[in-house]
């Protein structure tokens, strides 16, 4: 009996990735045979990314041109948080087989394999980030920020034990992973709902015996990005000084509106700087809230040079329906939003291009990740994958994939380095 060919394509975050390469795993226990050709897969598995209107319209736009080439007999299913936002009303398109929402694999395995699978405690993975892994130590979100939907999509928090995230990691370890990166909606409030003692601090300190060579934490939200956070990082060998804390906007009014914290985040900065010597600092912001003035826009602007973060997103605001934002007084017309988000955006590239310049003629340590024509390629301690910058290495010797290397900045551009080995 010929067993059941498969194509997973993923859409979206990190966070989808780890999905992905969990039902990756499940469907290789059960004897699938994996593949990336799409034209050659008996099954074709979409994993899509519903957050914003424009992930809404890349997975819709993949799942027809999918099932315009649809072959006979192969059948294509489509889960994730697309079908999740959407619920009992998603748009029809000739040609889907089954729709499956968030946190069902084994009914996803089950269709795919036409027989029931029993649900595991475990989480097999099929890592496809060689030399560094993702993994997701919560799911869901209680924040509720005004524009988004995640809580809606995903459901409130829920965080894996301190144990079963250690025994994930070991096996992750096991299997020659250079760099562990932490994920999930809100890592710093990771454990909350848990209560005895399961904390963000204790999940680092016990990761941290498995000796990867770089632990990583993504999206720590700066009203739960406490001071013993801050100290393990900045104390126990192997986290790197890089923290990703996503602060939205810095107006007080702004930042009521989208019910997010109302802080001084100039002095959180200013503490996470002094807590950990060398950190290195990545953000994200919106232009073009509902309610934003010229005055909140210049309030954003003016953190950005006084602060100057090394990395930095701009994302104009999207309308997003089912959100308390959607139907906000002082909707700012798609234009200015745009214009808004370009100025900070040239802003921050001047900003990184002179944090750079500084650089060269220094030795960093670089994980090696691949080559791209005469050069290869890889990141810094203070490089996230696909996010962040990139360092091209030119040597008449070879590197090989997952190697760590001190080389020499030879030259830097507006977000990546040059270097020699």
């Amino acid at each position: 009996m010929k067993n059941t060919t498969v194509c997973l394509i993923t859409l979206g975050c990190p966070k989808n990735l780890v999905d992905s390469e969990n039902l990756l795993a499940r469907l290789g226990e059960r004897s699938c045979v994996l593949t990336d050709s799409a034209e050659d897969a008996d099954v074709l598995i979409v994993n899509t990314c519903g957050f914003l209107k424009s992930a809404v319209d890349e997975s819709m736009d993949v799942i027809r041109k999918l099932c315009e080439k649809k072959k006979t007999g192969q059948k294509i299913i489509v889960y994730g948080c697309l079908v999740q936002r959407f619920g009992g009303k998603m748009p029809k398109i000739k040609g889907v087989d089954a729709l499956f929402g968030v946190g069902c694999p084994e009914s996803i395995v089950s269709t795919v394999c036409k027989t029931a699978c029993v649900k595991s405690n475990c989480l097999p993975r099929l890592i496809s980030t060689y030399p560094y892994a993702y993994l997701k130590i919560s799911e869901g979100c209680e924040n509720c920020c005004s524009y988004c939907l995640i809580p809606s999509i995903r459901g409130p928090l829920k965080s894996r034990t301190i144990r079963d995230l250690y025994d994930e990691a070991r096996r992750i370890k096991d299997m020659g992973i250079k760099e562990l990166i932490l994920v999930a909606q809100d890592t710093a409030n990771y454990g909350k709902d848990r209560g005895e003692g399961t904390t963000l601090e204790k999940l680092l300190e016990k990761l941290a015996v498995l000796k990867f060579h770089w632990l990583r934490v993504m999206y720590l939200h700066p009203a739960h990005l406490n001071d013993r956070i801050l100290k393990t990082i900045a104390d126990v060998p192997g986290i790197c000084r890089y923290l990703d804390i996503p602060l939205q906007h810095v107006h007080p009014e702004i930042l009521e509106k989208m019910n997010r914290p109302v802080l001084d985040y100039g002095a959180i900065v200013d503490k996470i700087r002094d807590v950990i010597p060398g950190v290195r600092l990545r953000t994200t912001f919106i232009t073009g809230f509902p309610g934003e003035k010229e005055r909140h826009f210049r309030a954003l602007a003016d953190f950005i040079k006084e602060k100057e973060f090394d990395r930095l997103g701009v994302f104009a605001y999207s309308k997003e329906k089912g959100t308390p934002a959607f139907d906000m007084p002082g909707q700012v017309p798609e234009k200015m939003k745009k214009e808004r988000e370009r100025i900070l955006m040239e802003l921050q590239q001047k900003i990184s291009r002179r944090k750079l310049k500084s650089l060269v003629g220094t030795e960093i340590e670089v994980l090696v990740e691949g080559r791209k024509g005469k050069y290869f390629t890889g990141r810094t301690e203070y490089d996230a994958p696909d996010i962040d910058g990139t360092v091209y290495i030119k040597t008449a010797g070879k590197l090989k994939t997952g190697d760590f290397r001190k080389v020499l900045i030879t030259s830097s551009g507006n977000y990546d380095l040059y270097a020699r080995f």
